[in-house]
C-alpha cells in the first residue's frame, strides 16, 4: 500500500514542475516498486516460513528502513526548497513584464491578480501537503520495517533454540504417543 501511494503521489509531484528535484532523483519511481517487492517478500515469508526466506525478508526490511530514512531526508530537502514559480504579473504585447507602468490598472485586473495569488497559495499548500504525506508514509515504512525485522530476528532465534534443544537428549523429546503405543498391554 505504501509503495502504491508513493508512486501515485510522487507522480503528481513530478508532473507539477514545482521543482526539478523529483524528476532528477526519481524517489517515488524507485522507492515505490521496491516497497512493493519488500511487501511481497514479507507476505511470502509469512506464508512459507523457511529460514532462507525469513533471512532474505530480514535483509529486505533492514534495507527498506534505510531507504525510508533516506526518503525522509530527501523529501524534507524537497519541502525546504519548494517554490511555486507561477507569475501573476501582467504581460504586455511584447512579452515583457509590466512592473513599473504609469498607467492605472483596471479593477478587473486587480481582481484577477488577487485570484491568481490565492490560487498560487492554494497550489503551494496542496503540493506541500503531498510532500508531508510522503514524509509520514516514509516514517510509517520505517516503523513497519523495523518491527517486522525484530519479529523475524525473534523467529530466527527461537528456531535456533529449538534446534539446539533437539540436538540434546533425544529421549526427552520423544513424542508421548509413541511411548504409550510401545508399552506392553496388560
Amino acid at each position: 500500500m505504501i509503495g502504491l501511494l508513493y508512486i501515485g503521489l510522487g507522480t503528481i509531484l513530478g508532473l507539477t514542475f514545482t521543482s526539478t528535484w523529483i524528476v532528477i532523483t526519481n524517489i517515488p519511481f524507485w522507492m515505490g516498486p521496491l516497497l512493493i517487492v519488500f511487501g511481497i517478500v514479507c507476505l511470502l515469508s509469512e506464508k512459507y516460513p523457511s529460514p532462507c526466506l525469513v533471512v532474505l525478508d530480514l535483509i529486505f526490511n533492514i534495507a527498506g528502513a534505510a531507504m525510508a530514512i533516506a526518503a525522509i531526508v530527501l523529501y524534507g530537502i524537497y519541502e525546504g526548497y519548494l517554490h511555486v514559480s507561477y507569475s501573476c504579473e501582467e504581460i504586455d504585447y511584447d512579452y515583457n513584464y509590466q512592473r513599473n507602468v504609469a498607467t492605472a490598472s483596471s479593477p478587473g485586473s486587480e481582481y484577477i491578480k488577487q485570484r491568481c495569488l490565492e490560487n498560487t497559495a492554494l497550489f503551494t499548500m496542496l503540493i506541500r501537503g503531498m510532500g508531508g504525506i510522503l514524509i509520514v508514509l516514509s516514517v510509517v515504512e520505517v516503523c513497519v520495517a523495523i518491527s517486522a525485522a525484530l519479529l523475524e530476528l525473534e523467529t530466527l532465534s527461537c528456531s535456533r533454540e529449538k534446534q539446539e534443544k533437539a540436538s540434546g537428549d533425544p529421549e526427552l523429546y520423544k513424542p508421548l504417543l509413541e511411548e504409550v503405543t510401545n508399552s506392553p498391554a496388560a
